[in-house]
């Protein structure tokens, strides 16, 4: 069989697991190389408890160079600026074009903070560690200075779980610090109902969401569009304004640079439309997986919600484009996997407390869906934490 070049876009969730998984199937039999613009894996779920000191980089990243060096996969840290689908070649800022017989692209996402005035100037963030960083450093100047919060989800975003973990978070440390009278909480999202979370609802979710939101006092805004975030609070489209000490806005997700540059890979918003095998319809050797993939909103809403697409579903969005990446090679036929019908687990965690999520399906109609909630779901999920990143560091093929 001629020995293939299969390029990997990305190094976290979709890049680092498609790597590992593609070399435990084919060995040496075919050269595997990754290319991203960092050589660090971030745990991104333990963001939501970084802006409050409770862990530091080291805890939640790791140096993907030496476990690829170890099992025989290239890689290279550069910027992509685009694809030459015709002539399947990627266009890299600081070294030369890489020739790929097959690729798959698990960038990610780029995080729009320009579509709403303000959002970028105004608001604190936890996609990613550098602007994390920086919410850290607000924190501790609204510690010395307390009043309003706003936490939110704007029209368009998907990362929903997220946003609640963080405002539920930080309802905890305000209670720590003995500032709930002087720090009110504002919850506003582009949901049509709490714990929406873009998928339609989950279980008995909106009413579990309903009774902290009431047990804890915070207050809650449905169907909102952000229309500017100002230094002192957010403005919505109706006209109320939410004066706000301590902003934190989960902006909406579009393709990459790299995507949106090369033409006929992805649609308007720079999102790669693929199949159900997570191969490109037009380009036949293009595979895409995870936060990079389009995913339909299984209803409309009157606000725009995005479909989370992180963590679990990333992985094994991955996961099966790298085995029909393998059966493409061998002229096999490829494998169906919808979105729409993978297992669905989420641990969210709400700061001592929290809750497991566990379903037959991503989407509705599902025969079984279960929330746990109490305080073993907060360990659980530093439990997961723990194990995800010793297990990943230590790779093996």
């Amino acid at each position: 069989m001629e020995r293939k070049h299969i390029v990997i876009i990305g190094t976290n969730f979709a890049g680092y697991t498609a790597a590992i998984e593609l070399k435990e199937l084919v060995g040496d039999n075919h050269r595997i190389t990754v290319i991203a613009n960092t050589h660090k894996f971030l745990f991104f779920p333990s963001l939501i408890w970084y802006p409050f000191g409770l862990r530091e980089e080291k805890d939640i990243t790791f140096d993907v160079r030496p476990i690829y060096d170890n099992h025989g996969i290239d890689f290279i840290e550069d910027e992509v600026l685009n694809f030459d689908l015709a002539k399947n070649t990627v266009n890299l800022k600081h070294h030369d074009a890489v020739t790929y017989d097959y690729i798959l692209i698990g960038t990610g996402p780029k995080v729009d903070y320009d579509y709403i005035p303000g959002l970028r100037e105004h608001s604190n963030s936890i996609v990613g560690l550098g602007v994390a960083h920086k919410t850290r450093e607000a924190w501790q100047r609204f510690l010395k200075d307390p009043g309003p919060i706003v936490i939110g989800s704007a029209q368009g975003a998907a990362c929903f779980g997220a946003a609640y973990e963080f405002l539920f978070n930080t309802r905890y440390q305000v209670a720590k610090n003995h500032l709930k009278d002087v720090a009110p909480i504002t919850y506003i999202t582009s949901e049509p109902f709490a714990a929406h979370f873009g998928i339609g609802g989950f279980g008995n979710a909106q009413k579990m969401c309903e009774w902290m939101f009431n047990h804890y006092h915070i207050n809650y805004k449905l169907n909102s569009v952000i229309k500017e975030v100002k230094a002192d609070g957010v403005l919505l489209e109706n006209g109320e304004f939410y004066p706000s000490k301590f902003t934190m806005i989960m902006p909406r997700f579009i393709g990459v640079d790299a995507v949106r540059n090369t033409p006929g890979l992805a649609n308007a918003n720079g999102f790669i439309e693929v199949d159900d095998t997570y191969q490109h319809p037009t380009y036949k050797n293009v595979f895409a997986a995870g936060v990079a993939v389009h995913v339909k909103p299984p209803t409309a809403t009157e606000v725009p919600c995005g479909v989370p697409k992180t963590g679990w579903p990333t992985e094994q969005m991955a996961k099966t484009a790298v085995k029909n990446i393998v059966a493409d090679i061998k002229g096999l036929p490829l494998k169906a996997e919808k979105f729409d019908d993978m297992a669905a687990y989420c641990i969210m965690d709400t700061g001592n407390m929290g809750m497991m999520i566990v379903g037959d399906h991503m989407l509705s109609p599902r025969e079984h869906e279960f929330i746990i909630p109490g305080p073993e779901a907060h360990w659980a999920k530093v439990a997961f934490e723990k194990y995800f990143l010793w297990s990943r560091r230590h790779a093996k093929v």
